[in-house]
């Protein structure tokens, strides 16, 4: 309810309208009356897909297919990078943008391969943490640990079949090309941990960057 009455009070700002009303004590004292008799509602639960986590579902992936590749790279790259699900999915719409389509999702161009096979690098242009657009790059370097996602993405160069540097990094299907949603990360994602013996918890898109982040520390 704050949210909608800053959204009020910003647009009273833009009209050049006054604003004292926001500041009246009534105010405040209503808010505070509405929250003591209405609960707080319910927080939804999302499971930190941490490295143990992780490690089990890829083992659940077959790696045979184009997809399975696909997926497997996917995965571990949001896990190594923290990445938000939005951060490596994307819509049929937003193909859209054309050669802007480089400027906001993964390409082709956004990995790089050291020649000794021993790192890799990963350019994002854009997430919420860069609001002036000005790329962070991370290396992530080569492990035997499969969580790590150098080797996945060796195996996919190896079979993807050449595409444009500024294409999109992941895709479905070797001859469809079709988008690398959220829809399907989660249903994917969803499915395996159903696979290993992990689906009585809540995994949604946010399980990468939380497992991460929570793995980490």
């Amino acid at each position: 309810m704050k949210l909608y009455l800053c959204g009020i009070k910003s647009y009273q700002l833009d009209l050049g309208l006054k604003c004292t009303a926001f500041g009246d004590l009534r105010l405040e004292q209503t808010l505070a009356g509405i929250k003591r008799d209405y609960n707080e509602p319910q927080q939804r639960q999302r499971t930190p897909l941490t490295q143990p986590y992780l490690l089990r579902i890829l083992d659940a992936i077959d790696n045979t297919s184009y997809n399975s590749i696909m997926t497997c790279a996917a995965f571990t790259l949001a896990f190594a990078s923290f990445l938000r699900v939005g951060e490596f999915t994307y819509r049929r719409i937003d193909l859209d943008l054309g050669a802007t389509f480089r400027n906001w999702f993964l390409t082709q161009s956004s990995i790089s391969q050291s020649d000794d096979g021993t790192h890799m690098t990963r350019t994002l242009h854009a997430s919420k943490t860069d609001p002036f657009r000005h790329g962070i790059q991370l290396v992530i370097p080569s492990s035997t640990d499969s969580g790590y996602p150098v080797a996945a993405m060796r195996q996919l160069i190896r079979i993807d079949s050449p595409r444009a540097p500024f294409a999109p990094l992941f895709c479905l299907g070797k001859q469809d090309i079709l988008p690398f949603t959220r829809e399907y990360v989660v249903q994917k994602l969803q499915s395996l941990v159903v696979r290993c013996g992990l689906g009585g918890e809540a995994w949604n898109g946010h399980s990468f960057r939380r497992g991460a982040a929570t793995w980490v520390a």
